[in-house]
């Protein structure tokens, strides 16, 4: 007999349309207290999908709260996915997904004493490929989802990941209200039974912020008297995945990859440029604690206290920032308030708690040294690095260069003020550092210039003539009249780009529409006839160390004459709505080109893109995603999308840190800060920087109408990003490697230390040595349970590896005082992502070696002496 499990929920919206104590009162007063009342009948059930909600239930109404854990207990209450807030998986970090999770799952098992076996995704707008693999490592067995299917049957699959992870997967052919209209149950069961692989169906009943209805089981009663040979059941999700599991599931297709397609569901993919501001900072305050963490798990090894319950504090902002409505942006204005709170509180609190590791490793160096440079990476980083310096009267007059040991290197003075003396007051300082693996190296102030420059060093020297700018990886030259720029290698062109293209924007937060078909304009020339970027400045600044172009212009919306321009010069220019700026630094001896362009936005309904046309044409690209890297075909939205679909193909994806457009030979890597909204078309990179946009919903399908005025970005941005030129595909560049670097750099501090004996440091220091490299440490943090440290680590090249971890390398370790060793590994444990032990791992003279599958996540648990 066929069954039909239809499972009462409500999908929670944190906030979204209303605001957060809208939807608290919404939920608890008139969804879950009904709910509960509704459990007298001991055959009602209901899901509860975020924790956050329950732990305000907790704060404000502990009789509720006592009420769901006794429901909760019987059977009544199932709790799925029981992350604290259900995340974008699309936009945030790998380790961001698994602390969503590992916050709600820990709640739930000390509070409740359940395990959450389903995957519940009602509403996220998509899933990346490594899912499988993070779900089955959190402890899920079974998931269930809404968006993101690119067929539409069997509803029931094995979903597998990048490292051959298989879930037991469901997807929700009518979504999350399959069963919210209890007077249709023939019509949906019917379309659900058609797309079933068995004889079990499930049937979502509920929807974003509806009420229970008290009519459910009368009418799942009155069902099943007038049908015979299918049965319905008001059930929980896992009840219908174990049934499942009976009906040889091992039969079941096996789909690989993204859920990223708008075939059957709307995944909104413009939503990645809606609320830009939002993108940047999560991404950066993402980089910004997991450092910050890092740190502060080694301070604690070497006796700092570890401050856990203000770590926790500051990861549940960041993880309000990962919701799956706060990060995409499609939310009302209201609803980000707190998230800018959230982020200003971020930034000066994880600086305050920082600082206290600063002072511990200044309070042990062996030697003096006047700046501290820190690597969080598990590979040595050679990186462009920035330090704000202050000095009293007379202390420093003249900054020659940099020392370390017996290294001496170059300084570039950035920005300098000064007392009466002619002594710096406070300096802005710029150098090229080269740091151990996550570990430091300290550097003093030298009042000379440096023995060797680097071109001596090297043999290589950063050539400049006219409008060109050579180093040893690549060259670049800029075009005087319109400031693009061309970048070839090896004497081969590789690309003509930095080009603004700017294009009419009449949709909304999830949608970008245009009427007119084109661009507005283009820095190329390209558009309407009316209008024209005027490049107003154009220089090019010498330094030793590196070039750094800089130009400036607007773009008017009506020149004249605006006919025949290859003839006439424009003599008026009116209406400018929008000024540019552009940064453009090349390095003497680093393989990327830096670029920030600042845009002073007062147009209204554009979108504005950059346009980086490349010589190079391949059918695929790879794009950086949660703990991995995946392929994508080209040209999407240019290929006729066959059939009927919900919504078209358009070529837009996000990437995490970078995307790679490569040949054989060649390839381009471009790495964002923040600016994840993509696309590849014609052999051309187009990242998008924002859209000015002025409703939320505008077609009344995918929400109200509710104006958005902050989202027209009539606001000063800054954007950052970095182009890496190379030879061979991503791998062969260790593409990975850079757009972590560029993302999460080297942090320098001012100290001040005081030589004394029996310290811990010399001038260079390596916590943590992994080998090879394409072995990432994602996260290092105490163990929830206290007794030792986390590491996160995965392969990001899709190659089986066997890595070495090598603990408190010795060879940057300096001396160690007699009576003082630094703490060694007792013992290493496999264990999950909720850091639950698997099996333990040999330590052999003090390192530990361990195989990986292609892009698997592990996660040790090391216990120190």
């Amino acid at each position: 007999m066929d069954t039909v499990y239809l499972v009462p929920h409500s999908h929670y919206d944190a906030v979204w349309a209303f605001t957060k104590e809208d939807y608290f009162f919404i939920n608890i007063e008139k969804i879950l207290k009904p709910a509960i009342e509704m459990m007298a009948d001991p055959g009602y059930r209901f899901l509860i999908e975020q924790t956050a909600l329950i732990e305000e239930i907790e704060r404000r109404n502990p009789s509720l709260f006592e009420d769901i854990k006794r429901a909760a207990q019987k059977g009544q209450i199932e709790f799925a996915p029981g992350e604290h807030l259900m995340s974008d998986t699309m936009l945030p970090l790998g380790e961001t997904l698994v602390r969503q999770i590992q916050v709600g799952k820990t709640f739930i098992r000390d509070k409740f004493g359940t395990k959450t076996l389903v995957a519940w995704g009602a509403d996220s707008f998509g899933y990346n490929a490594q899912m499988p693999q993070i779900y089955l490592k959190s402890g899920y067995r079974y998931f269930a989802f809404r968006r993101g299917a690119d067929r539409e049957s069997p509803s029931e699959f094995w979903w597998q990941g990048l490292d051959g992870s298989r879930i037991l997967t469901h997807w929700m052919p009518l979504g999350y209200r399959a069963g919210l209209y209890l007077d249709e149950l023939d019509d949906a069961v019917t379309k659900l039974k058609s797309a079933a692989a068995t004889g079990n169906i499930l049937m979502p009943s509920g929807s974003g912020s509806i009420p229970p209805q008290p009519e459910t089981m009368r009418m799942v009663r009155r069902w099943n008297r007038s049908h015979k040979g299918i049965r319905m059941v008001v059930a929980k999700s896992v009840d219908f995945f174990r049934a499942l599991e009976k009906s040889v599931p091992l039969q079941l297709e096996t789909r690989q990859g993204e859920l990223y397609s708008g075939k059957y569901s709307r995944v909104f993919p413009h939503c990645t440029s809606s609320r830009i501001w939002l993108k940047q900072n999560l991404r950066h305050y993402e980089h910004m604690i997991l450092a910050c963490e890092k740190w502060l798990a080694l301070g604690w090894l070497l006796g700092m206290a570890y401050p856990a319950d203000e770590l926790n504090d500051n990861w549940l902002k960041v993880l309000w920032g990962a919701f799956h409505d706060v990060a995409p942006g499609t939310g009302m204005d209201d609803a980000y308030e707190e998230v800018k709170h959230n982020f200003g509180y971020l930034q000066s609190h994880l600086a305050q708690i920082l600082s206290g590791f600063i002072e511990m490793v200044q309070g042990n160096l062996a030697e003096s040294a006047d700046i501290l440079v820190l690597n969080a990476h598990s590979w040595e980083v050679r990186n462009w690095v920035e330090a704000e310096l202050g000095f009293d009267p007379g202390e420093v007059k003249r900054i020659g260069g940099l020392g370390s040991g017996s290294d001496e290197i170059g300084v570039e003075i950035l920005e300098s003020t000064r007392y009466s003396d002619d002594s710096f007051h406070t300096v802005k300082i710029g150098f090229i550092a080269s740091v151990p693996p996550f570990g430091f190296r300290t550097y003093r102030l030298l009042r000379h210039s440096p023995r060797s420059t680097p071109a001596s060093s090297d043999g290589h020297r950063l050539i400049t003539k006219g409008n060109c700018v050579q180093n040893k990886y690549f060259r670049l030259e800029v075009d005087p009249g319109s400031g693009l720029l061309d970048v070839f290698i090896d004497g081969k062109h590789l690309l003509r780009g930095n080009e603004l293209v700017i294009e009419e924007e009449t949709g909304d937060l999830y949608y970008h529409r245009q009427n007119f078909q084109g661009e507005y304009r283009t820095e190329s020339e390209a558009g309407v006839t009316f209008g024209k970027f005027r490049l107003k400045h154009f220089e090019i600044q010498k330094t030793k160390l590196r070039r750094v172009i800089k130009l400036e212009s607007d773009y008017y919306s009506l020149i004249w004459p605006y006919r025949l321009q290859e003839k006439l010069r424009p003599v008026l220019w009116r209406h400018s709505y929008l000024s540019v700026s552009k940064t453009i630094t090349v390095y003497h001896d680093l393989p990327r080109i830096d670029c920030v362009t600042r845009v002073d936005n007062r147009h209204p309904q554009i979108q504005l893109r950059l346009k980086f046309a490349t010589d190079i044409r391949s059918p695929e690209y790879t794009s950086e995603i949660q703990f991995g890297a995946l392929s994508r075909p080209t040209d999407q939205a240019l290929a006729p999308a066959e059939g009927d679909w919900v919504e078209k193909p358009s070529g837009i994806y996000p990437a995490l840190n970078w995307v790679d457009y490569s040949d054989k030979e060649y390839g381009i890597t471009l790495i964002n800060q923040g600016l994840p909204s993509h696309e590849i078309k014609n052999g051309a990179i187009y990242l998008t920087l924002l859209r000015s946009i002025l409703m939320l919903s505008s077609d009344g399908a995918t929400g109200p109408a509710v104006p958005t005025p902050d989202a027209q970005e009539f606001k000063q941005h800054v954007f950052e990003y970095s182009l890496y030129p190379h030879k061979g595909d991503w791998r062969d560049a260790q593409s990975y490697l850079q757009g972590f670097e560029v993302n999460s750099n080297l942090q320098a501090f001012q100290i001040r230390p005081e030589k004394a004996d029996g310290s811990l440091f010399s001038d260079s220091f390596s916590f943590i040595n992994i080998a090879p490299s394409s072995i990432i440490l994602a996260a290092c943090k105490r163990a929830e349970d206290g007794s030792g440290i986390v590491l996160r680590l995965y392969e990001t090249r899709g190659q089986a590896t066997e890595a070495a971890i090598q603990f408190f390398n010795k060879v940057n370790a300096g001396a160690e005082p007699p009576g003082r060793l630094f703490p060694q590994p007792s013992q290493v444990w496999k264990v999950n992502l909720l850091e639950e032990k698997e099996s333990e791992v040999a330590i052999v003279e003090g390192a530990v070696t361990i195989s990986f599958t292609p892009f698997e996540i592990l996660t040790l648990k090391v216990v120190f002496q």
